[in-house]
């Protein structure tokens, strides 16, 4: 190419390319694989000026076909507008540009175009020209879409691992079929018990209840008699059902004993007041004290000491006609001396009474299961035999043993230890509750003080969905001095509490609607009196585990069905004596919410096994690169379970945690799969969704670390 091929000199005499060496410039952009073109933006609509061969070779266009026109005929209908502002503004600031643009050529094909546009000045600084330079990068685009695709394809192949890999867990859990058929067996005797519990006591309070209600009606002495007899009955077949239930659940190894600071202090008072009644009515005395040196917080098992205390106190007073039953409690070694226990603090119990006592014989055979002491014992006093022998497995699962002592016609001693530790932190509720002296003395009231003790009159709010039960508990309580407004379900409750003020408030557990838990946790969470009021759960189901997941909603206290009237109402009018502003307002725990959390934390994050499985199956490059892409995925599902519980979307919830317990189970991450799967299983539980949405959150976030820094070498939990 000549110089002759470049374009007039300019009205200022300037030209485009020095002609003393145009002649080699013009080769060299002939000979160069890129394209180049010259926009003069003096002249209207800044033509093209200059293109070299490169240029008309990609776009396809002759010369004069290009010479005097704008660059933009190469655009066409799939062309960015916003890249075409883009080079616009460019030229019009005079600033350079560098884009990726779709062009078409001549004879219309796409094209990719990498186009770069420089300003270029005179000497002066003025702008003279643009000079673009462009290449055809359609390939590597297509090259871009194509490992795309290859991406896609990838994911195919996951699937069709997740699919392998689900093949290789049944495989798995065919050889772990015993050991799942055994674990189900405990489960199913565990609900056979907690429905035999709930289902048969609601019932019974029924069947007691109206049974007080009927004694209190004009009967003839025959009437009166025959009801007697039926609520007899009725408690004695309580009594058999809660030692039945205690009995079976040890005997099936399902005893867990709890570790949770208490005061021991409060708990022999809880004692005595429970009983205080039932032993006045038969003109005995009723006693307890504790040693001054015993310390007053102890961490154990309050639940399991208290039981203990409740069977020997309950039949001391059974076989008791006349005299008393006293209560001990002291530690044998306040100076710590007892080397071999550490920590631990050997605490000791008596119980002694003056009633009809046993033989040598006999003592030799209370603790055993379904014996007493002789048949007459049986038909004179009823029961089962198991109580005596539910406290020796009590206390020898609180590291201690227990002992008896007795004569005929001399009363009896039962003498227990345990081991516990010192407290860890005082309760806050006790700390706040009324003071104890530092030797406790409580005397239960006598006959005479019980009988003209004045009834407190309380309003109360129930509620029980149950209509049979809620007649019965309103009519007992209204016979007891209160008046009692009732609701079926939670919400009403709700409802009630912000139209009227209350004394306390009464919750079955089991309510529609809202239950007992979510209905305490509201309460709770009130402003104003409302949410200080005492909470008093009911409920048919006996289960210790149950009954403490209750208490951790938030209540002051729970009781079982069959209801026990006038323990109920001595915890009534205990609890609502308290002033609102100096009592201890329980609060409702989180951790509760996920019994499970500490099997979670038993589980790995990362199953080697499992991934060496995968790795002979699919190989290890497969294999890496499809463990590179669950992090990512993972995290997509969790977001997606996050934004279903901010947009209260449960059904989208459950979806999100399938899809994510199916992707972590295949890929050989447990701990991530077992959360996912309590999600999927509880999604309509609020509570269990909110503790469980953290711990997943965190659990993603390790097993993404572990996996990611494995990468150049094996993973580890």
């Amino acid at each position: 190419m000549s110089p002759s091929r470049f374009p007039p000199p300019s009205e200022t005499g300037d030209w485009l390319i020095d002609p003393s060496c145009g002649g080699v410039l013009a080769e060299v952009a002939e000979a160069t694989t890129s394209g180049i073109a010259v926009v003069d933006p003096a002249q209207p609509d800044r033509p093209l000026v200059y293109c070299n061969r490169a240029f008309r070779e990609i776009t396809g266009y002759a010369e004069d076909e290009l010479i005097g026109r704008n660059i933009r005929l190469l655009q066409g209908p799939d062309t960015d507008p916003a890249t075409v502002e883009a080079i616009r503004a460019a030229l019009e600031t005079g600033q350079p540009v560098s884009v990726e643009v779709l062009n078409y050529r001549k004879d219309g094909t796409p094209f990719w175009n990498a186009l770069s546009i420089r300003p270029v000045t005179d000497p002066d600084g003025r702008l003279r020209w643009f000079v673009g330079t462009c290449i055809d990068v359609t390939r590597s685009r297509r090259s871009e879409q194509e490992l795309r695709d290859a991406q896609e394809q990838l994911t195919k192949l996951a699937a069709e691992t997740f699919a392998l890999a689900e093949d290789l867990d049944r495989a798995r859990e065919e050889a772990e079929a015993a050991r799942v058929a055994a674990e189900n067996a405990s489960r199913a005797k565990s609900r056979f018990l907690a429905m035999m519990s709930h289902e048969l006591r609601t019932p019974m309070t029924a069947v007691i209840g109206m049974g007080d209600l009927l004694l209190g009606t004009p009967l003839s002495e025959a009437q009166k008699g025959f009801v007697k007899t039926l609520r007899s009955s009725a408690d004695t077949l309580l009594t058999i059902l809660n030692d039945i239930l205690d009995f079976s659940k040890i005997e099936a190894g399902q005893l867990e004993m709890e570790e949770i600071d208490f005061s021991l202090h409060r708990l022999v008072e809880d004692v005595v007041q429970l009983f205080a009644v039932r032993a006045a009515a038969k003109g005995l005395s009723l006693t307890a004290s504790i040693a001054e040196d015993t310390p007053r917080h102890v961490r154990g098992d309050p639940t399991r000491l208290r039981q203990v205390l409740f069977n020997l106190v309950s039949n001391a007073i059974k076989f008791t006609d006349r005299g008393s039953i006293e209560i001990a409690a002291w530690r044998p070694d306040p100076d710590g001396t007892d080397e071999a226990a550490g920590e631990n603090l050997l605490l000791r119990f008596e119980v002694a009474d003056t009633g009809i006592g046993m033989t040598e014989e006999q003592r030799a055979r209370v603790f055993e299961a379904f014996i007493q002491a002789d048949a007459s014992t049986s038909r004179k006093y009823g029961g089962t035999g198991l109580g005596l022998a539910i406290c020796k497995r009590l206390v020898e699962a609180m590291g201690g043993d227990i002992a008896v002592s007795s004569l005929p016609g001399r009363g009896t001693t039962f003498r227990f230890t345990i081991r516990s530790r010192p407290a860890e932190a005082p309760p806050a509720a006790d700390a706040l509750a009324r003071p104890l002296p530092e030797t406790l003395v409580l005397r239960s009231a006598s006959a005479e003080d019980a009988a003209g003790r004045p009834a407190a009159s309380l309003r109360l709010l129930l509620g029980e969905d149950n209509d049979v039960n809620r007649m019965l508990i309103s009519a007992m309580l209204t016979r007891l001095g209160h008046r009692i407004d009732a609701v079926a379900d939670g919400r009403a409750v709700i409802a009630a509490l912000q139209a009227a003020d209350y004394d306390a408030v009464l919750l079955d557990m089991e309510m529609p609607v809202m239950d007992g838990r979510s209905t305490t946790r509201a309460i709770r969470r009130m402003t104003g009196p409302a949410s200080r009021l005492p909470i008093i759960g009911i409920s048919a189901d006996a289960l210790p585990e149950h009954r403490d997941g209750h208490m951790a909603a938030g209540l002051d206290a729970y009781l079982t069905k069959p209801i026990d009237w006038e323990h109920l109402n001595a915890v009534i009018i205990d609890l609502a004596s308290r002033p609102l502003d100096d009592r201890a307002v329980p609060v409702p725990g989180k951790a509760d919410a996920v019994p499970e959390r500490d099997l979670f934390a038993r589980l790995p994050l990362v199953d080697r096994v499992k991934l060496s499985e995968l790795r002979l199956a699919l190989g290890s490059e497969s294999l890496d690169g499809m463990l590179r892409l669950l992090p990512e995925t993972a995290m997509r599902e969790l977001t997606a379970i996050r934004s279903s519980l901010q947009g209260n979307r449960p059904r989208d919830l459950r979806q999100a945690a399938h899809t994510l317990a199916g992707l972590a189970a295949n890929f050989g991450t447990p701990r991530m799969a077992a959360i996912a799967r309590a999600l999927n299983d509880h999604y309509t539980d609020p509570d269990k969704v909110a503790a469980l949405v953290p711990l997943l959150e965190g659990v993603v976030d390790a097993t993404s670390r572990v996996i990611l820094d494995s990468e150049a070498g094996p993973p580890s939990q």
